[in-house]
């Protein structure tokens, strides 16, 4: 008798953390859950590199994808070839691997392969991370099976019918996270006697984020011990800020310009943390931590905006805009936390109620039932 081939799940997630960490963390479970053939689509970033390789019976496709940019004839000119070719080389993957279902981690990489589906007649659904529906997967909610999302029903604008509140797409790590190790503090060579904060700005870096910490470095590391993810452009300042410190105070900063492996232990540790507004919220959100959140002003419709502003509401977390970002403002705002270890932990017990934990099983099973 001859053995029944296997079918396939195409997951795509690319570009940034906020869409790849997800998908990554689909890709585990379903590795341990379902006897399908797992094909993960990107456009080749680093960070998909990152994450994807650590996949062990995943098969890793990057396509072009397009995008949009407002400027010449010849950039849009370029943007729509890039479309054209990336929807090319969905219709030849889907013809060639047939898959049972399409998982899309909405923005514009998905686009040429939702639209290839729906030429194929081949089953869709989509996932959105933020508070605010983006273009990408409002296009693709049009003719997706379901439009999966990560904040309540009611706070979104859109009247799309096959919308459905799952929560965001945990990785497990977060979902169950025990308390702080020896070890987890020894990845930093931190001290368990003074308060860490962990700095943060996305899988890219935040320009102001960085420049503000700079300014009030020193005063803040009098006090508090800090871990510094500072993205590519700014991790050579932040490294000679350091090596310009007392040996003593340098051993209070740890920096890096991605944190990968100890990132778990690095939110274990921490008693604060200080980041952007977008996907990554939930992670922190999960693990019961006080946060600050500085959204980004220049996301596609303000998202960032709207997702802080979600948490401010609940009381789950404090909010400083960009424009107001100021030196004297996030150490006053610090401090004042600090002040009172009840509002801490107050704002991390919000922080976790506010949103739900098991969107990761929901899509899983949604997954498989097409299988």
């Amino acid at each position: 008798m001859s053995k029944e081939k296997k079918k396939t799940i195409f997951l795509l997630g690319a570009d940034t953390g906020g869409h790849v960490i997800p998908v990554y963390a689909l890709a585990l479970e379903l590795e341990k859950k379902s006897n399908t053939d797992l094909v993960v689509i990107g456009v080749g970033t680093e960070i998909e590199k990152k994450f994807y390789s650590k996949l062990a019976n995943s098969k890793y496709i990057k396509i072009i994808a397009g995008k949009f940019q407002f400027g010449s004839i010849w950039i849009r000119f370029l943007f729509y070839c890039r479309l054209l070719f990336g929807f090319i080389q969905s219709l030849f993957l889907i013809l060639k691997y047939r898959p049972s279902v399409i998982f899309l981690k909405g923005n514009y990489a998905t686009v040429p392969m939702a639209f290839a589906a729906k030429l194929l007649n081949y089953p869709v659904i989509n996932h959105e991370s933020d508070a605010i529906v983006g273009k990408s997967n409002k296009i693709i909610a049009k003719f997706s099976k379901k439009l999966f999302v990560s904040y309540p029903k009611e706070i979104y604008k859109e009247n799309i019918e096959n919308m459905i509140y799952s929560g965001p797409i945990l990785r497990k790590d977060f979902v169950s996270l025990g308390l702080p190790t020896k070890e987890d503090y020894q990845s930093f060579l931190f001290s368990q006697n003074l308060p860490i904060i962990l700095i943060l700005g996305g899988s890219l870096g935040a320009k102001s984020i960085n420049q503000c910490i700079f300014q009030t470095l020193e005063k803040l590391l009098s006090k508090y011990q800090i871990i510094h993810q500072t993205g590519k452009a700014d991790i050579s300042k932040a490294q000679r800020l350091r090596s310009n410190l007392s040996s003593e105070i340098q051993k209070r900063y740890y920096v890096s310009s991605f944190i990968d492996q100890e990132f778990i232990s690095a939110i274990k540790i921490s008693d604060l943390i200080v980041s952007r507004s977008g996907s990554g919220v939930f992670e922190f959100a999960a693990s019961k931590k006080a946060t600050i959140l500085i959204p980004y002003p220049y996301a596609s419709n303000d998202h960032q905006t709207a997702n802080a502003r979600f948490f401010s509401k609940k009381l789950a977390a404090k909010i400083i805009a960009d424009n107001k970002l100021h030196s004297s403002v996030i150490l006053a705002m610090i401090d004042n936390l600090f002040a009172d270890k009840n509002k801490i932990k107050e704002l991390g017990k919000n922080f976790k109620e506010s949103i739900k934990t098991n969107g990761l099983e929901t899509i899983v099973k949604e997954l498989i039932n097409y299988l």
